[in-house]
C-alpha cells in the first residue's frame, strides 16, 4: 500500500495543472446548470409566433392584430414579403401565416362577409386553436356588420363600442408550474450529458500520464521495482479518482448549497457519479496500456465517450432509437448510468439496485483488465 501512496503523491506533484482542471470542470458544470436551465425556461415561456401580412392597413385590421397580440398573447411578425414569412414557416420559427386581404374593412363596413387567409404546415394543434380564434373574431365582426346595415359610420360606432366593452378572454392554467424550479431541474437533466463528456476528458489526463511514463522510461523503471501490478494500477486509478471526486464534489455541493431540486437526494447522485468515474479511470488506464501513442488513445477515448453518451441516452431518450441501438446501448456503462438518473428523476424511491450492480461489475472488470495488462508487461521485462 505504501508504494501506491508514493505513486499517488508523485502524480500530484508532477501534474498540478490536472487538479486545477478538475476544479474548473466542476465550476463549468455548475454554470451549465443555469445556462441549460435558462435555455429551457426561455423556450417554455416563449410566445407562439405568427407571420402577418396586412394588405388592408385599416382600423379593423389593426383591431384584429390587437386581438391576436393582446388578447391571445401571440407574437406577431409583420412583413410585406410572403416569401420571407414562408421561409420562417418552413424553419418553424412561426406556426402560421395570416393574410389580411385588401378591402377587409370595406367589405364588413358595407354589410358584406369577409375572410382572413391562414397558411399552416404540420402544426395541427396550434392551427386548430388559431382557426377557432379567427372564426370567433369574424363572427363578432359579422354581427356588427349586420347591425350597421351597410352604414360605414354606424359600423365604426359599433366597432368602437365593441372595443370599449373590453370583453377579454379568460385564460386559466391547466396546472401551476414553478418555472424557476422547473428550469433548475431541466438544467440539471441536460447537464448530465456534459458530465459524461467532461469526465472522459479528465480521464485522458491519466492516459497521457501513463504514455509519458512510457516515453520517459519511468514506466520501465517501475516494472523492475518492487511495485506490484495492482499497486501501480491502484496508484494511477486513485489519482484519477481524486480528480473526478474534486469535480463531482464541487458540482454536487453547488446543487446542495444553492438548493436546486433535482428530484432525489444529492448523495445518490454523488455516489453514482463516483461509481461511473471509477469505471472511466480504469477504462482509460486499460486503453493507455494497450495503445502506445497519445493520438491513438485520444481517438479511442473520445470515440467511446461520444458513442456512449449518444447511445446511453444523454442527449435524447434511447426509447426513440431503433431496437438494435437499444440492445447495443445495454453493453455500455453510460446507458446504465443514464437509466439510473432517469429513474431517480421520475421516482426518487425507485429501486436502482440492479443498475448499480451492473455498473460495479463494469468497474471491477475494467480494473482487473488493467492489472492483467500491467502484469503481462511486468513479466516481459
Amino acid at each position: 500500500m505504501k508504494n501506491a501512496f508514493i505513486l499517488i503523491k508523485s502524480y500530484f506533484v508532477r501534474n498540478r495543472l490536472a487538479a486545477l482542471l478538475s476544479v474548473v470542470s466542476g465550476v463549468a458544470l455548475c454554470f451549465l446548470i443555469y445556462l441549460m436551465g435558462g435555455f429551457v425556461k426561455d423556450a417554455s415561456l416563449s410566445k407562439n409566433g405568427i407571420g402577418v401580412i396586412d394588405y388592408d392597413n385599416s382600423i379593423l385590421s389593426a383591431d384584429f392584430k390587437s386581438y391576436l397580440a393582446d388578447e391571445l398573447d401571440y407574437e406577431l411578425i409583420e412583413h410585406d414579403s410572403y416569401d420571407y414569412l414562408t421561409e420562417l414557416l418552413i424553419d418553424k420559427s412561426i406556426s402560421s401565416i395570416i393574410e389580411i386581404p385588401e378591402g377587409f374593412y370595406d367589405t364588413f363596413a358595407s354589410g358584406k362577409d369577409g375572410n382572413i387567409i391562414a397558411t399552416y404546415t404540420d402544426d395541427f394543434e396550434n392551427a386548430a386553436f388559431l382557426e377557432a380564434y379567427i372564426n370567433s373574431y369574424l363572427s363578432g365582426i359579422r354581427m356588427l356588420s349586420v347591425g350597421a346595415t351597410g352604414e360605414q359610420n354606424t359600423f365604426n360606432t359599433l366597432l368602437t363600442e365593441y372595443k370599449e366593452m373590453n370583453t377579454s378572454i379568460f385564460k386559466a392554467k391547466a396546472y401551476e408550474l414553478d418555472i424557476e424550479k422547473f428550469s433548475q431541474k431541466e438544467g440539471f437533466r441536460n447537464t448530465i450529458g456534459f458530465f459524461l463528456q467532461i469526465i472522459f476528458a479528465l480521464g485522458m489526463i491519466i492516459s497521457f500520464v501513463i504514455i509519458d511514463d512510457r516515453i520517459s522510461g519511468i514506466y520501465n523503471r517501475i516494472t523492475i521495482t518492487p511495485v506490484k501490478p495492482v499497486q501501480y494500477i491502484a496508484g494511477i486509478s486513485v489519482f484519477g479518482f481524486i480528480l473526478s471526486m474534486i469535480m463531482c464534489a464541487i458540482y454536487c455541493g453547488f446543487i446542495e448549497v444553492v438548493g436546486i431540486d433535482i428530484g432525489f437526494p444529492i448523495y445518490k447522485l454523488f455516489l453514482l457519479m463516483m461509481l461511473l468515474s471509477f469505471f472511466i479511470i480504469c477504462f482509460v488506464v486499460d486503453a493507455s496500456l494497450l495503445i502506445m501513442s497519445k493520438s491513438g488513445v485520444l481517438s479511442l477515448i473520445m470515440g467511446y465517450s461520444t458513442l456512449g453518451a449518444i447511445l446511453g441516452g444523454a442527449y435524447f431518450p434511447i426509447d426513440f432509437a431503433p431496437e438494435s441501438f437499444q440492445s447495443m446501448a445495454k453493453v455500455l456503462p453510460q446507458f446504465w448510468f443514464m437509466d439510473t438518473v432517469r429513474k431517480l428523476l421520475d421516482n426518487p424511491l425507485a429501486d436502482v439496485t440492479y443498475n448499480v450492480v451492473i455498473l460495479c461489475l463494469f468497474s471491477i472488470l475494467a480494473f482487473l483488465i488493467g492489472a492483467v495488462l500491467f502484469s503481462q508487461n511486468y513479466k516481459n521485462r
